[in-house]
């Protein structure tokens, strides 16, 4: 795979939560999920509408949604970014067929969220036939590779960050760095607590012009320094944010573009609320804020805005 056509997308997967709810074998690795202190039928309609604002959101903003209704139940399947990616190479400055990655999971209880029937619902919406790499079958070694939430994409360069964890493993991203030719920069980092990161996306978000991320939960000093000398060489301004931001998702936030060209930073209110004014200020003078309350969608499943989106590209 080639360097792509865009870094920003303005067509977006989301998968309407039916069956949300806390994931007990899913928060042994990830330390952002709580407990949740309301019955089950209540936690599941907060999450559906909180879902269901978002999706508005992001059209009302001129985005392409697809929404598929998960009709299998599934506490996590608000998180498609996990296990698809959409790809749009070019080649010589051409374009040439889409690319559609599916990946291993750590939690079983996460796997049957890759579908066939969302493969298909995916192609119709692009108006493509897509090549199809599968790296599922790495499961079966203890390899995992958490899509988009596992690699943090500098689309247009070929460059994906990586942070190493139970749900990012070296084989796994030696394999899919083989198969989409991607530079891969690796590193580990931890939370304001000492608890590994467990998705790259949790401290680091690239977008066109702008990088949000945060250096300090990198644990090793030279990583540091790869990293740092890494997002600075891609051309882009870096915007740092704290480990105390981390803990209120910052770091979780998706440059999308709208159907006329214009960019739109998704995140949510927590998100919002916890930049400074001179970030927000920054943010607001490239684009768009579409900043939404999702309030049990990240106590309970501990994802937030990006995590809810797998990006489709662009058409045309």
């Amino acid at each position: 795979m080639s360097k792509e056509r865009t870094q920003s997308a303005s067509r977006v997967l989301m998968i309407r939560p039916t069956g949300f709810g806390r994931d007990d074998e899913a928060a042994g690795t990830n330390s952002f999920m709580h407990m949740p202190t309301e019955t089950v039928e209540k936690v599941r309609e907060r999450a559906m509408a909180e879902f269901d604002t978002l999706a508005q959101a992001l059209e009302n903003a001129g985005i392409e949604v697809l929404v598929f209704e998960d009709d299998l139940g599934l506490p996590d399947s608000v998180f498609p970014n996990n296990w698809i990616s959409f790809h749009q190479p070019i080649d010589d400055g051409q374009a040439v067929n889409p690319v559609i990655v599916t990946y291993p999971m750590l939690a079983e209880s996460r796997r049957k969220e890759r579908r066939a029937e969302i493969l298909d619902a995916v192609a119709e919406f692009t108006g493509s036939t897509p090549d199809h790499i599968d790296l599922s079958g790495l499961e079966g070694t203890d390899d995992y590779l958490e899509g988009t939430g596992s690699l943090v994409l500098d689309r247009v360069n070929n460059v994906a960050y990586a942070c190493l964890s139970g749900r990012t493993t070296e084989d796994a991203l030696d394999a899919w760095a083989d198969e989409t030719e991607y530079q891969v920069v690796r590193f580990h980092s931890a939370d304001q607590d000492g608890n590994p990161v467990y998705h790259t996306n949790v401290v680091l978000s690239i977008g066109t012009h702008l990088v949000v991320v945060c250096l300090e939960s990198i644990t090793d000093p030279d990583e540091y320094e790869l990293v740092d000398a890494s997002l600075k060489a891609s051309g882009r301004t870096v915007m740092l944010i704290s480990l105390d931001q981390v803990s209120h998702f910052c770091g979780n936030i998706l440059e999308l573009i709208s159907k006329d060209g214009h960019p739109i930073f998704a995140m949510s209110q927590t998100a919002y609320e916890h930049f400074t004014d001179a970030q927000r200020k920054q943010i607001e003078g490239l684009g768009k804020v579409v900043h939404v309350p999702i309030p049990t969608i990240e106590y309970v499943a501990g994802g937030s805005v990006r995590c809810m989106i797998a990006e489709l590209g662009i058409s045309g």
